[in-house]
């Protein structure tokens, strides 16, 4: 389980990342469209979209590991959370009503500090979107700093 503090963090106004890895460990890299924490069943949704990312999708399945980063952009904080997926499924209408406002808010946010809409167009999407559920086994704290690196407890 995370905190609240944590999953209040990642719901918000925070760039996603989501990796997974092929059979020869190959790590593949993907921008999410939203993520969210479940706290009924400790576990964290991620959506991305499954065509612009097919690497990432073709190797996300129920037992594989998964490695997350959410970064705030406006100052750098960071969390990495890594875990083992145990679901993989298409979006709902939900979930994609809910990665169209969470891309939305981040166009916003990002044009305030000065990138385009056009310059992440490409990236973030919340088209042909895919949900993945995962586990969280191992947080850390990822901002840049002294305590970069550093392992959280989860609770």
């Amino acid at each position: 389980m995370i905190s609240d503090d944590v999953a209040g963090f990642i719901e918000g106004l925070v760039m996603g990342l989501v990796s997974t890895r092929n059979s020869a460990n190959r790590a593949f890299i993907a921008r999410a469209s939203g993520a969210r924490y479940l706290s009924a069943t400790g576990l964290i949704e991620v959506l991305l979209s499954a065509v612009q990312w097919s690497d990432v999708a073709r190797n996300a399945h129920a037992g594989a590991p998964i490695a997350t980063t959410f970064v705030r952009p406006n100052d750098y904080c960071a969390y990495q959370i890594k875990g083992w997926i145990e679901d993989v499924a298409p979006a709902s209408g939900d979930d994609i009503a809910r990665a169209e406002r969470y891309v939305e808010r981040m166009l916003e946010q990002m044009s305030d500090l000065g990138v385009t809409r056009i310059q992440l167009s490409h990236t973030l999407t919340a088209s042909e979107l895919m949900r993945i559920s995962f586990r969280p086994t191992d947080l850390f704290l990822q901002t840049p700093g002294p305590r970069a690196g550093q392992r959280l407890e989860l609770s």
